[in-house]
């Protein structure tokens, strides 16, 4: 029962790590995520007000062209910002660094390519998207898009990389204001300027550009750890990019296919106007979306860390709490669809007849798939962040292609009434399947694959804690793990200092503190990770060249000089609003 207890505390213990890293993340990451979505709303009601359904047509046939380059931004920006977030937790700056720069100059050389292939063959790009080369209003749209693609999505890699990079707030407003700008900038030019559909198209360039300077002010004025520098180009790291985002980015490979087929099928069910109602309810869509893609890029850099750490418990604590907040915002969500959906057809400018009657029947069908495609989306996300892509992969490709494509061809046989029910069958059958396949292949957090035999975490709590004690706790366990009586000795003397450093120095000031310290012993070698809630203090800029054993100046600082000369490397750093320091001894 004694055991229990401790159990209970030590997790009380972390949880409150856990926490206040998950505020630091959540709420600019759901921000920036549902800003972007508002953007696309926005575009489609102003277009659809402004111009009507062949507007809203255009923009559903040229919305492939977004999920295309969507596969390249999200692919590499993801995985490589979580391999940069695990490069950071390590201690390895210059890597991470490195994956930065190889990874943008990697997407900017296939942005421009691709892009003026796009320009060179417009006509049968057009007949591939299901659109007529004669339609002038889907041209335009598509031109236009591609002109701009290296400014418009060169904002997945400065969003990703900053977010790890400690710094959600920054990304999170500069996402915010480009989505907001992006809003107000598409009634300026679709409503007041009628400059068509290449007005929406303006108005998200206008917001990109306003994103990539703020994001990258984070990274001139050396805000983190982020440099514009030259580098060589790390060619692994974009096969590592590739294999670990893809499992997301693979959601756009998918939906590029099935967009097309869908308007395809569309065009023959029901014409322009059934593309138009599609156009809406997808945006809304994204719009519910953009709760679990929040909740998933605020957890990823977290989860990479404590993945690095081999902290379990701070990763349950994550996803739990990530998952009980987004399925109250998604219940919400898809209460306000199911009730006021005649409403939100009316405001994309669906207004009457067959219009109206599509759009407000396909919001409020949707409306039942929210709950179960939060989830989906947030565990696809979790399984990319503990490097169990598999999953990942094969939520992607049943809930984006193969259900999708079976609910298409089923839902479709009879018209338009039974076409929406295509996202309900997609994601609880989605669900049906990975949910059996996970527990019975690993269980469902898939942790087993992350080796914490050899790491050992205790929280330190400056109230409660004698530090003797647990000091001795983490000698016994490296001694069990190999360590020699040298290391161990180290060990003792690295915790205690450190500990007692940050303790006697913020007591005051801080009042309550907690330090929470992993220790994993492989391969001959010790890394100690260190994690407080006291000012901002690296024990390693401390001046010990003043202590005088004659004289009795500075004595206090002795233990942690032997600290500063025996470790073979140390990084710190002030992440997710708490001071972290990895030190290898």
């Amino acid at each position: 029962m004694a055991e229990l207890t401790l159990q209970q505390i030590q997790h009380r213990q972390n949880r409150y790590f856990v926490r206040g890293a998950f505020r630091r993340f959540y709420i600019p990451a759901m921000l920036s995520t549902f800003w972007l979505a508002v953007a696309g709303v926005a575009d489609s009601i102003f277009v659809g007000n402004g111009i009507g359904s062949s507007g809203l047509a255009a923009i559903s046939l040229g919305q492939p062209v977004y999920l295309f380059y969507n596969i390249l931004s999200y692919g590499f920006s993801i995985g490589g910002s979580i391999h940069y977030a695990g490069k950071l937790a390590e201690g390895c700056e210059e890597e991470g660094r490195r994956i930065f720069l190889t990874i943008w100059k990697l997407l900017l050389f296939l942005y421009v390519v691709t892009a003026a292939l796009g320009l060179v063959f417009l006509p049968q790009l057009m007949r591939l998207l299901g659109a007529d080369p004669a339609d002038s209003v889907t041209r335009t749209y598509i031109r236009t898009q591609l002109i701009f693609v290296p400014i418009m999505f060169s904002q997945g890699p400065f969003y990703f990389f900053v977010n790890a990079d400690n710094g959600p707030k920054t990304a999170s407003v500069a996402m915010s204001i480009s989505g907001i700008t992006d809003a107000v900038f598409s009634y300026i030019f679709v409503i007041r300027m009628k400059l068509g559909v290449a007005g929406s198209v303006y108005s998200t360039v206008v917001g990109a550009l306003l994103m990539l300077t703020i994001t990258g002010m984070h990274i001139a004025r050396k805000k983190g750890a982020l440099r514009f520098c030259r580098e060589k180009m790390d060619w692994a790291s974009i096969g590592q990019a590739a294999h670990t985002g893809f499992a997301t980015s693979l959601q756009f490979v998918f939906q590029f296919i099935t967009m097309i087929a869908v308007n395809h099928m569309l065009i023959r069910l029901g014409g322009p106007v059934a593309v138009a109602a599609f156009d809406v309810v997808y945006n809304i869509s994204l719009l519910c979306n953009s709760v679990s893609e929040g909740a998933v890029f605020a957890t990823e850099p977290m989860i990479s860390s404590y993945r690095s750490e081999r902290n379990l418990d701070n990763i349950r604590i994550t996803l739990h709490m990530a998952f009980r907040a987004s399925m109250v915002l998604a219940f919400l969500f898809g209460c306000l669809l199911s009730a006021y959906s005649p409403q939100f057809s009316m405001l994309f400018g669906m207004k009457s007849g067959m219009e109206l009657e599509y759009t407000a029947k396909g919001i409020h069908i949707f409306a039942l798939c929210v709950l179960p495609a939060t989830a989906n989306i947030l565990f696809s996300g979790y399984y990319q962040a503990v490097l169990q892509e598999w999953l990942a992969y094969l939520i992607t490709f049943l809930r984006s292609f193969l259900f999708y494509l079976t609910a298409l061809f089923l839902c479709s046989r009879n018209g338009m009434d039974s076409f929406w029910y295509i996202f309900v069958v997609v994601e609880l059958l989605t669900m049906i399947v990975w949910v059996p396949v996970s527990v019975l292949r690993g269980g469902l957090l898939q942790l087993k694959g992350i080796r914490v035999e050899n790491a050992k975490t205790v929280v330190i709590d400056s109230d409660r804690e004698d530090i003797h004690e647990i000091v001795e706790q983490f000698q016994e366990f490296s001694r069990e793990r190999g360590a020699d009586a040298r290391q161990s000795m180290y060990i003792a003397l690295t915790i205690e200092e450190i500990c007692c450093a940050v303790i006697e120095r913020f007591r005051e000031e801080t009042g309550r503190i907690y330090v929470q310290v992993t220790a994993v012993v492989e391969d001959g070698e010790v890394t100690l990770h260190l994690r407080d809630n006291a000012l901002a203090f690296n024990p390693f800029d401390e001046n010990t060249e003043g202590i005088s054993l004659e004289e009795g100046k500075q004595l206090e600082l002795v233990g942690l000089r032997i600290v500063q000369k025996k470790a073979k490397e140390f990084y710190y750093r002030s992440y997710s609003g708490f001071n972290t320091l990895v030190i290898r001894l």
